[in-house]
């Protein structure tokens, strides 16, 4: 390759390691909301929700998610989230307190709320605030955003890791053309080359005893046995298909993420209503059987090379034993070349 052809392939990889990083980065960017929504202990919290009234505005607005601590201390002039009878709990701001209850108000409102908040009514108090976060979670927890949300990445993963497979399949198969072409060339000076040793060997023959002969007899079978096999190995590994370990890396990742999160949301929903959604259900079935398949290629690539790995040891031995078999007499019975030379004497 040239010196420019070289620079430029420099900078390629260069420029793919940085979006591959930047990539990383909006990914964790991206994630990392949803993560401490569904589990706020990760931030010392113990409960997500999100806001569906503008009765806090500015502060908090729609689609807003607001994690709660449980044992924070509550103070005038502090967020807090209460149980006020309705199906879901209100958030408003405590304003002040009268008979060792909280006086609670939203900032929008003009009058403070009608019912005072009880200590044992506290949810908790709000210590983090996500922007925005509350639409996409509102969406997802609907079928239709859920099966989006699940299925598309899924299929967006499968459709790219089977397109990277095949283009490695193909450049796999073309591989050893161009291999072969280039030892084809490199072989015609070596064919001169080797039919001029042959006239020297002949005529050396010539000269020679028959155990010379004989002994170079064996060393050309040995060559002649040893390119077949070099040959044969070239269109089996032309037929493999490598798989990049980064590929599994990320499958194992996507599939992780996907069981922990739907079973996550399996865990909340038969904890409230004592029954699963049938689409988390899925989810997570879809999530396991991700882990569990990119498992099986990690795990079957791990023995292949182990075998590998074997193999190469064994054969690397085996050819120090056949030149030991071959100089000793292990029957205690003289063999030809020694029969041929009893006779000579």
């Amino acid at each position: 390759m040239s010196p420019l052809g070289r620079l430029r392939s420099a900078n390629s990889s260069r420029a793919r390691k940085v979006a591959v990083a930047l990539a990383g980065v909006l990914l964790v960017a991206a994630v990392v909301p949803f993560v401490v929504f569904a589990v706020p202990q990760v931030v010392g919290a113990d409960h997500g929700y999100v806001i569906l009234s503008g009765s806090m505005e500015p502060a908090l607005s729609p689609g807003d998610v607001v994690i709660v601590a449980a044992t924070a201390e509550v103070a005038a002039g502090d967020i807090v989230t209460f149980d006020d009878g309705n199906e879901v709990p209100t958030t408003h701001r405590v304003v002040g307190t009268q008979d060792g209850q909280f006086v609670t108000k939203g900032d929008a409102n003009e009058e403070p709320d009608s019912r005072l908040v009880a200590r044992e009514s506290l949810v908790g108090k709000v210590v983090l605030t996500i922007p925005l976060v509350g639409h996409v979670i509102l969406w997802a927890n609907t079928p239709t955003g859920y099966v989006a949300m699940v299925v598309a990445p899924l299929a967006l993963l499968l459709v790219t890791e089977l397109y990277s497979w095949a283009r490695r399949g193909d450049a796999a198969d073309t591989a050893p053309d161009g291999v072969d072409d280039t030892e084809n060339e490199d072989d015609a000076p070596a064919a001169s080359t080797d039919a001029d040793q042959a006239d020297d060997a002949e005529a050396a023959a010539a000269e020679a005893d028959a155990e010379t002969d004989t002994e170079a007899e064996a060393d050309a079978d040995t060559d002649a046995e040893a390119d077949p096999e070099t040959d044969a190995e070239t269109p089996s590994r032309a037929g493999t298909v490598a798989v990049a370990v980064a590929d599994l890396k990320l499958t194992l990742l996507a599939s992780g993420t996907l069981l922990a999160y739907a079973g996550w949301n399996v865990y909340g929903e038969v904890t409230v209503a004592a029954a699963p959604d049938p689409v988390s259900v899925g989810a997570a079935t879809a999530g396991g059987l991700g882990l569990l398949f990119a498992g099986w290629v990690t795990v079957g690539a791990w023995h292949r090379a182990r075998t590998a790995d074997d193999s190469g040891s064994a054969s690397a031995t085996e050819p120090l034993a056949a030149e030991t078999d071959g100089g000793t007499d292990t029957g205690g019975e003289p063999d030809a070349d020694g029969a041929d030379a009893e006779a000579d004497r």
